[in-house]
């Protein structure tokens, strides 16, 4: 492991969110476990948030570090971090979300209680969300004994709910997100599909993030009301993900090729995207793709 001066880093990506990263700060302010950094990443804010930052810092009783960059999304603020982060585990905080009060502290001990021998498996410790309205979990807990199975993932995969993990950075180095042209948005499952490929996730069922899913201006739901065609990109990199790293039936490769072809992605680029055996299967859902787009015209277009 490292011997950084932090076993842990709190790295939030902003942009525009002066009236939302208090949430993140304050509870940071109260987490249980002290020996970690917050690393901001700001995308090109412009509406002063700065400002706010230099009080964080100044009044903080954890080290904060700022960065500033050009906008360009979430997942270009996800790489720059991978960059700067020299502790062994990292969480991602949004800038309209927040901590439970022990999250960090617990989070560490799942992994410190993965045997030596089975923690270079592991990429993440995955936990819980709770409602900020009601404080009750989002959607399903994990079943009893997960981690056991012969396919925890396959298990997972039936758990419905927002959830939130804690990764290993190490890992996480070497599956930096695409910077497609286009969109400003990327799904993180792309990079999750790749790294369950590899490494497992050890499942547990303490709450870490508090979710404000009911805000009118969320940052995913603000996104996409926003960026509509944008969404379409960004959607395409998702489908095609999610039939080359973590297999996928008929439909999936269906929404591929039809995002695809809503993005503009010309029908040879799209087959050549697909990997393996369906290829065929991609091609074969053309036709169809462009059937089902002109039926749709333009009625989720801007």
């Amino acid at each position: 492991m490292n011997s950084e001066k932090y076993r842990i880093t709190v790295f939030t990506p902003i942009y525009n969110r002066r009236h939302t990263i208090h949430r993140a700060f304050e509870s940071l302010c109260r987490q249980t476990f002290k020996g970690f950094e917050w690393l901001i990443i700001d995308d090109g804010s412009t509406d002063g948030v700065k400002e706010l930052i230099d009080e964080y810092i100044s009044s903080a009783d954890f080290e904060v570090r700022y960065f500033r960059k050009e906008n360009g999304g979430k997942h270009t603020a996800w790489n720059m971090a991978l960059k700067l982060i020299k502790s062994d585990y990292f969480i991602c905080l949004d800038s309209d979300d927040a901590l439970t009060d022990n999250a960090l502290e617990r989070m560490l001990f799942h992994w410190d209680a993965i045997p030596e021998e089975k923690w270079g498996g592991y990429w993440s410790v995955a936990g819980l969300c709770v409602d900020s309205q009601t404080g009750e979990v989002v959607g399903d807990r994990y079943p009893e004994g997960i981690n056991e199975a012969v396919s925890p993932r396959d298990v997972a995969t039936t758990v419905n709910g927002e959830k939130f993990s804690c990764l290993r950075t190490e890992v996480m180095k070497d599956f930096p997100f695409p910077e497609p042209e286009g969109t400003t948005f990327i799904t993180e499952s792309i990079v999750w599909n790749s790294v369950d490929k590899s490494y497992m996730q050890f499942y547990v069922n303490d709450p870490y993030r508090i979710y404000y899913q009911h805000e009118p201006d969320s940052l995913t739901v603000a996104w996409y009301r926003d960026h509509v065609e944008e969404g379409y990109v960004s959607n395409y990199f998702w489908k095609v993900s999610t039939v080359n790293d973590a297999g996928g039936g008929l439909k999936t490769i269906f929404q591929a090729v039809y995002y695809g072809l809503t993005a503009k992605k010309s029908p040879s680029r799209i087959i050549s995207d697909i990997k393996g055996k369906n290829k065929l299967a991609a091609a074969l859902m053309i036709a169809p793709a462009f059937a089902a787009k002109a039926l749709r015209g333009k009625k989720y277009i801007k």
